[in-house]
Protein backbone atom coordinates (compact mmCIF):
# COMPACT_ATOMS: atom_id res chain seq x y z
CA UNK A 1 0.00 0.00 0.00
CA UNK A 2 2.74 2.37 0.82
CA UNK A 3 4.49 1.30 -2.37
CA UNK A 4 0.97 2.73 -4.31
CA UNK A 5 0.28 5.46 -2.68
CA UNK A 6 4.08 6.76 -3.23
CA UNK A 7 3.63 5.94 -7.02
CA UNK A 8 0.28 7.39 -7.21
CA UNK A 9 1.36 10.57 -5.49
CA UNK A 10 4.36 10.98 -7.67
CA UNK A 11 1.67 10.26 -10.77
CA UNK A 12 -0.17 13.50 -9.21
CA UNK A 13 3.22 15.45 -9.33
CA UNK A 14 4.11 14.70 -13.03
CA UNK A 15 0.33 15.39 -13.71
CA UNK A 16 0.27 18.66 -12.34
CA UNK A 17 3.80 19.78 -13.54
CA UNK A 18 2.55 18.74 -17.36
CA UNK A 19 -0.50 20.78 -16.91
CA UNK A 20 1.75 23.77 -15.87
CA UNK A 21 3.98 23.71 -18.43
CA UNK A 22 1.59 24.40 -21.28
CA UNK A 23 -0.74 27.16 -20.74
CA UNK A 24 -3.26 28.33 -22.83
CA UNK A 25 -3.38 28.30 -26.50
CA UNK A 26 -4.31 32.06 -27.06
CA UNK A 27 -2.32 33.46 -24.07
CA UNK A 28 0.55 31.05 -25.96
CA UNK A 29 -0.25 33.26 -29.11
CA UNK A 30 0.19 36.73 -27.45
CA UNK A 31 3.24 35.42 -25.30
CA UNK A 32 5.08 34.71 -29.25
CA UNK A 33 3.71 37.72 -30.66
CA UNK A 34 5.75 39.70 -27.94
CA UNK A 35 8.53 38.03 -28.86
CA UNK A 36 11.64 39.87 -31.70
CA UNK A 37 11.43 38.08 -34.90
CA UNK A 38 15.16 36.37 -34.46
CA UNK A 39 15.05 35.40 -31.38
CA UNK A 40 14.41 31.73 -32.22
CA UNK A 41 15.57 30.12 -29.03
CA UNK A 42 13.15 32.33 -26.83
CA UNK A 43 11.14 28.89 -26.40
CA UNK A 44 13.95 26.99 -25.87
CA UNK A 45 16.00 26.75 -22.77
CA UNK A 46 18.82 24.32 -21.21
CA UNK A 47 17.49 23.46 -17.40
CA UNK A 48 20.86 22.99 -15.52
CA UNK A 49 23.54 21.02 -17.47
CA UNK A 50 22.92 20.45 -21.06
CA UNK A 51 21.40 17.11 -21.81
CA UNK A 52 21.32 17.22 -25.53
CA UNK A 53 23.58 15.31 -27.34
CA UNK A 54 24.29 14.66 -31.64
CA UNK A 55 22.34 11.41 -32.69
CA UNK A 56 25.44 9.81 -33.58
CA UNK A 57 26.18 9.67 -29.70
CA UNK A 58 23.96 6.54 -29.53
CA UNK A 59 25.64 4.87 -33.14
CA UNK A 60 28.84 5.52 -31.13
CA UNK A 61 28.04 4.06 -28.50
CA UNK A 62 26.94 0.60 -30.33
CA UNK A 63 30.20 0.53 -31.62
CA UNK A 64 32.34 0.70 -28.46
CA UNK A 65 29.73 -1.67 -26.93
CA UNK A 66 30.90 -4.46 -29.72
CA UNK A 67 34.05 -4.75 -27.96
CA UNK A 68 32.53 -5.91 -24.75
CA UNK A 69 31.93 -9.25 -23.50
CA UNK A 70 31.38 -11.84 -21.02
CA UNK A 71 34.16 -13.71 -19.89
CA UNK A 72 33.15 -17.02 -19.17
CA UNK A 73 35.06 -19.17 -16.87
CA UNK A 74 35.54 -23.01 -17.11
CA UNK A 75 36.93 -25.82 -14.96
CA UNK A 76 38.61 -28.86 -16.73
CA UNK A 77 36.15 -30.24 -18.98
CA UNK A 78 34.23 -26.93 -19.64
CA UNK A 79 32.53 -26.96 -16.58
CA UNK A 80 31.22 -23.06 -16.20
CA UNK A 81 32.19 -21.94 -12.69
CA UNK A 82 31.69 -18.23 -12.69
CA UNK A 83 31.49 -15.19 -15.22
CA UNK A 84 32.58 -11.59 -15.48
CA UNK A 85 32.78 -8.55 -18.27
CA UNK A 86 35.97 -7.53 -19.99
CA UNK A 87 36.61 -6.04 -23.21
CA UNK A 88 39.05 -5.81 -25.69
CA UNK A 89 41.43 -3.42 -26.18
CA UNK A 90 43.66 -3.91 -29.46
CA UNK A 91 43.12 -6.50 -32.41
CA UNK A 92 43.26 -9.48 -29.68
CA UNK A 93 44.08 -8.42 -26.48
CA UNK A 94 41.81 -8.70 -23.61
CA UNK A 95 41.52 -6.31 -20.22
CA UNK A 96 39.43 -7.69 -17.55
CA UNK A 97 40.03 -8.21 -13.52
CA UNK A 98 42.87 -10.46 -11.77
CA UNK A 99 39.88 -11.72 -9.99
CA UNK A 100 38.21 -12.56 -12.85
CA UNK A 101 41.35 -14.32 -14.52
CA UNK A 102 43.63 -14.57 -11.90
CA UNK A 103 46.57 -16.69 -13.89
CA UNK A 104 47.74 -18.01 -17.03
CA UNK A 105 45.64 -21.50 -16.17
CA UNK A 106 42.43 -19.57 -15.82
CA UNK A 107 43.09 -17.67 -18.93
CA UNK A 108 43.60 -20.91 -20.74
CA UNK A 109 40.39 -22.59 -19.97
CA UNK A 110 38.36 -19.31 -20.40
CA UNK A 111 36.44 -17.93 -23.32
CA UNK A 112 34.94 -14.24 -24.47
CA UNK A 113 31.44 -14.30 -25.44
CA UNK A 114 30.64 -11.43 -27.73
CA UNK A 115 26.90 -10.75 -29.14
CA UNK A 116 24.79 -12.30 -26.28
CA UNK A 117 22.67 -8.96 -26.50
CA UNK A 118 19.16 -8.45 -27.32
CA UNK A 119 18.76 -7.15 -30.59
CA UNK A 120 16.18 -4.33 -31.38
CA UNK A 121 13.25 -7.13 -31.55
CA UNK A 122 13.97 -8.05 -28.53
CA UNK A 123 15.06 -11.31 -29.74
CA UNK A 124 18.47 -13.03 -28.73
CA UNK A 125 20.83 -12.54 -31.03
CA UNK A 126 23.48 -15.06 -32.05
CA UNK A 127 26.40 -14.86 -29.28
CA UNK A 128 29.66 -15.71 -30.54
CA UNK A 129 32.65 -17.28 -28.63
CA UNK A 130 36.16 -17.67 -28.52
CA UNK A 131 38.87 -19.05 -26.54
CA UNK A 132 41.34 -16.74 -24.05
CA UNK A 133 44.79 -18.20 -24.27
CA UNK A 134 47.78 -17.52 -22.27
CA UNK A 135 49.97 -16.93 -25.17
CA UNK A 136 50.07 -13.26 -23.26
CA UNK A 137 49.08 -12.54 -19.85
CA UNK A 138 49.98 -9.83 -17.81
CA UNK A 139 48.41 -9.06 -14.52
CA UNK A 140 48.16 -7.33 -10.81
CA UNK A 141 46.80 -8.81 -8.07
CA UNK A 142 43.31 -7.80 -7.12
CA UNK A 143 44.35 -6.21 -3.75
CA UNK A 144 46.46 -3.94 -5.76
CA UNK A 145 45.19 -2.46 -9.29
CA UNK A 146 43.41 -5.57 -10.28
CA UNK A 147 44.05 -6.06 -13.75
CA UNK A 148 44.58 -9.08 -16.15
CA UNK A 149 45.78 -8.15 -19.95
CA UNK A 150 45.19 -11.56 -21.87
CA UNK A 151 45.44 -13.08 -25.30
CA UNK A 152 42.31 -14.12 -27.49
CA UNK A 153 42.22 -16.41 -30.36
CA UNK A 154 41.86 -14.26 -33.61
CA UNK A 155 39.58 -16.60 -35.61
CA UNK A 156 37.29 -19.40 -33.89
CA UNK A 157 35.69 -22.28 -34.95
CA UNK A 158 32.56 -21.01 -36.82
CA UNK A 159 35.14 -18.78 -38.96
CA UNK A 160 34.12 -15.38 -37.21
CA UNK A 161 37.03 -13.09 -36.78
CA UNK A 162 37.83 -11.32 -33.79
CA UNK A 163 38.96 -7.86 -35.28
CA UNK A 164 34.91 -7.59 -36.65
CA UNK A 165 34.30 -6.67 -32.68
CA UNK A 166 36.70 -3.73 -32.51
CA UNK A 167 38.40 -2.61 -29.66
CA UNK A 168 38.44 0.29 -27.29
CA UNK A 169 41.69 2.18 -27.31
CA UNK A 170 43.44 2.71 -24.06
CA UNK A 171 45.00 6.54 -23.45
CA UNK A 172 47.47 6.68 -20.80
CA UNK A 173 47.31 10.18 -19.90
CA UNK A 174 45.28 11.68 -17.13
CA UNK A 175 41.88 13.92 -17.32
CA UNK A 176 39.76 11.72 -19.41
CA UNK A 177 37.23 11.84 -16.86
CA UNK A 178 36.67 14.84 -14.16
CA UNK A 179 34.76 14.80 -10.55
CA UNK A 180 30.93 14.98 -11.45
CA UNK A 181 31.80 13.88 -14.91
CA UNK A 182 28.62 11.35 -15.95
CA UNK A 183 29.91 7.89 -16.66
CA UNK A 184 28.14 4.74 -18.34
CA UNK A 185 28.69 1.40 -17.75
CA UNK A 186 28.78 -1.59 -20.35
CA UNK A 187 28.45 -4.54 -18.92
CA UNK A 188 27.04 -8.29 -17.81
CA UNK A 189 25.56 -7.70 -14.71
CA UNK A 190 25.20 -11.40 -13.27
CA UNK A 191 26.50 -12.91 -15.88
CA UNK A 192 23.87 -11.91 -17.82
CA UNK A 193 22.59 -10.02 -21.13
CA UNK A 194 24.88 -7.21 -22.06
CA UNK A 195 23.76 -4.44 -20.60
CA UNK A 196 24.05 -0.40 -20.11
CA UNK A 197 24.14 1.98 -16.84
CA UNK A 198 24.23 4.95 -19.28
CA UNK A 199 25.30 8.36 -17.64
CA UNK A 200 22.75 8.39 -14.70
CA UNK A 201 25.93 8.45 -12.50
CA UNK A 202 28.49 10.83 -11.74
CA UNK A 203 32.26 10.53 -10.78
CA UNK A 204 32.23 10.88 -7.36
CA UNK A 205 36.08 11.08 -6.27
CA UNK A 206 39.55 10.76 -8.01
CA UNK A 207 42.21 9.66 -6.48
CA UNK A 208 45.68 8.40 -7.92
CA UNK A 209 45.07 5.05 -8.81
CA UNK A 210 41.10 4.97 -8.77
CA UNK A 211 37.92 6.77 -9.14
CA UNK A 212 34.51 6.31 -7.84
CA UNK A 213 31.39 6.12 -9.66
CA UNK A 214 27.59 5.94 -8.58
CA UNK A 215 26.73 3.79 -11.64
CA UNK A 216 24.40 0.14 -10.73
CA UNK A 217 26.63 -2.72 -11.14
CA UNK A 218 26.07 -6.32 -9.95
CA UNK A 219 28.37 -9.32 -9.66
CA UNK A 220 29.56 -10.02 -12.78
CA UNK A 221 29.91 -6.45 -13.90
CA UNK A 222 33.62 -6.79 -12.96
CA UNK A 223 36.34 -5.99 -15.60
CA UNK A 224 33.71 -3.81 -17.81
CA UNK A 225 34.44 -0.59 -18.93
CA UNK A 226 33.83 2.59 -17.58
CA UNK A 227 33.33 5.31 -20.21
CA UNK A 228 33.12 8.82 -20.82
CA UNK A 229 30.54 10.91 -23.03
CA UNK A 230 33.17 10.26 -26.11
CA UNK A 231 32.99 6.82 -25.18
CA UNK A 232 36.51 6.47 -24.16
CA UNK A 233 37.42 4.12 -21.33
CA UNK A 234 38.66 5.89 -18.35
CA UNK A 235 38.68 3.38 -15.50
CA UNK A 236 38.03 -0.81 -15.35
CA UNK A 237 35.40 -1.69 -12.89
CA UNK A 238 36.30 -3.85 -10.05
CA UNK A 239 34.25 -3.36 -6.75
CA UNK A 240 31.96 -1.85 -4.40
CA UNK A 241 32.49 0.42 -1.44
CA UNK A 242 31.05 -0.07 1.71
CA UNK A 243 30.09 3.04 3.80
CA UNK A 244 32.71 2.58 6.88
CA UNK A 245 29.60 3.10 9.65
CA UNK A 246 27.32 0.74 8.29
CA UNK A 247 29.23 -2.64 6.48
CA UNK A 248 25.41 -3.09 5.07
CA UNK A 249 25.14 -0.24 3.20
CA UNK A 250 26.65 0.48 -0.29
CA UNK A 251 27.82 4.16 -1.05
CA UNK A 252 29.88 3.86 -4.34
CA UNK A 253 31.29 1.70 -6.89
CA UNK A 254 34.91 1.71 -8.01
CA UNK A 255 37.11 1.72 -10.88
CA UNK A 256 41.01 1.46 -11.61
CA UNK A 257 42.04 4.12 -13.56
CA UNK A 258 43.07 3.40 -17.53
CA UNK A 259 46.42 5.85 -16.54
CA UNK A 260 47.69 3.86 -13.63
CA UNK A 261 46.97 0.66 -15.53
CA UNK A 262 49.12 1.61 -18.66
CA UNK A 263 51.70 3.62 -16.36
CA UNK A 264 52.44 0.11 -14.82
CA UNK A 265 52.83 -1.70 -18.06
CA UNK A 266 54.95 0.63 -18.91
CA UNK A 267 56.63 0.30 -15.62
CA UNK A 268 57.21 -3.57 -15.93
CA UNK A 269 57.97 -2.89 -19.90
CA UNK A 270 60.54 -1.15 -18.85
CA UNK A 271 62.03 -3.59 -16.54
CA UNK A 272 61.95 -5.84 -19.40
CA UNK A 273 59.29 -8.04 -18.42
CA UNK A 274 58.33 -10.01 -21.43
CA UNK A 275 54.73 -9.91 -21.09
CA UNK A 276 54.31 -6.65 -20.20
CA UNK A 277 56.58 -5.80 -23.31
CA UNK A 278 54.45 -7.21 -25.55
CA UNK A 279 51.26 -6.05 -23.77
CA UNK A 280 52.74 -2.35 -24.78
CA UNK A 281 53.77 -3.57 -28.34
CA UNK A 282 50.57 -4.12 -28.77
CA UNK A 283 48.50 -1.11 -27.24
CA UNK A 284 51.25 0.94 -29.10
CA UNK A 285 53.19 2.03 -26.00
CA UNK A 286 56.33 0.96 -26.48
CA UNK A 287 57.39 4.81 -27.78
CA UNK A 288 56.65 5.98 -24.36
CA UNK A 289 58.34 3.05 -22.18
CA UNK A 290 61.73 4.63 -20.77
Amino acid sequence: MLRKRECNCKRGALSDLNRSRWDDPERLHVRKSLIAEGDTDAFERIMGVSDIFPINYLSRGVSAARSVCKVQLYREGRIPIAAGSGFLVSPNLLLTNNHVIRSSRSASLASAIFQYEMDENFSLGRSVEFSITDEVFFTSASDELDFSFVSVEEGNSEKVALADFGFLQLLPQSGKAVKGEPVSIIHHPNGGLKSLSLRNSHVLSLHEQFITYSSDTLPGSSGAPVLNDQWLPVALHHRSIRDPSNRRRWIANRGIRISAILSNVMEHASKQNAHAVEVADRLRLSGQVG
